[in-house]
């Protein structure tokens, strides 16, 4: 069958000359590659299907990403292979704190594709803080308002009824989502009025205090432990995070790359970290 495909594809390009001329078409210039590389595992951020019965693809950014265009087009592909009858929906809910700068469509000759870009930065923070959910009403923080503080504030008097051990989670995840908007410290000063004793030691504002040498103050008592041991356990939890986002984007890592992970220091996790929305490969995360 290989013989009879090679044979069959000679036949057909010495035919092509005039191939072309009947299609309309001018002469070739020059042959290009055929053989294109393999794509790695695609794992987007969400898919679901609607009640309508439509397929919505949603990814998640933090940072323009230029080839934001070519990613989402691979993700309509396998989508589309897979619920071949069902009209699919693609957003890029952008995170960033600048604008949204990334292609959101791409038109040549008779082909055309495109998706939406939501940018949270651009929607009323009224909107999520209105919600019923505890987890919606902290998207709050992302959005657009003339008073972040007040909108902080207004998020963590929403949960004054809720179970401590809930209140603590919650706040840890706000402080995640508010150094996108370079609100943690806000946050921080917010918590303190919260009526409730919150170990909130694996927070970045913890963190940075530390780094700075600072006692977080009256309202979450000592920093504990020596600052090396401080810095070593910041580092754990960054490498653990980073080996949880590599498993998710590229699959299993390789023993050598979290043997690096394991003995790198904070510095180098942190800009690994923030290459892995740009990286189309594991090797891009760590170029030197």
């Amino acid at each position: 069958m290989q013989q009879y495909d090679t044979r069959l594809k000679s036949i057909l390009y010495r035919a092509m000359p005039e191939l072309f001329r009947i299609l309309g078409l001018p002469p070739v210039a020059d042959y290009l590659t055929v053989e294109f590389p393999v794509h790695q595992k695609l794992i987007s951020d969400m898919v679901v299907r609607l009640a309508d019965g439509r397929i919505l693809h949603l990814e998640l950014q933090s940072k323009n990403d230029p080839r934001m265009i070519w990613r989402c087009v691979d993700y309509f592909r396998v989508i589309g292979e897979r619920w071949p009858e069902a009209e699919i929906i693609q957003i890029v809910i952008y995170l960033g704190a600048g604008p949204a700068t990334m292609v959101s469509s791409i038109t040549r000759g008779k082909n055309h594709f495109e998706f939406d870009v939501c940018s949270l930065r651009e929607l009323d923070a009224a909107g999520f803080l209105g919600s019923e959910s505890a987890p919606e009403r902290m998207l709050a923080v992302l959005c657009q308002s003339n008073d972040p503080r007040a909108t902080i504030r207004a998020i963590l008097a929403s949960w004054k009824d809720l179970p401590s051990k809930e209140i603590s989670e919650n706040i840890r995840d706000l402080v995640v989502l508010s150094q996108l908007r370079k609100r943690d410290t806000i946050v921080e000063e917010e918590s303190r009025e919260m009526p409730i004793e919150i170990d909130i030691s694996e927070n970045a504002a913890f963190k940075r205090a530390q780094r700075r040498g600072e006692a977080l103050g009256e309202a979450r008592g000592e920093a504990r432990g020596e600052a090396r041991g401080e810095a070593r356990g910041e580092a754990r939890g960054e490498a653990k995070v980073l080996l949880r986002l590599l498993d998710r984007r590229f699959g299993p890592v390789p023993e050598s790359v979290r043997i690096r992970i394991a003995s790198a220091g904070i510095e180098s996790l942190d800009r690994w970290v923030d290459r892995l929305d740009m990286a189309d490969s594991l090797d891009a995360v760590f170029l030197a």
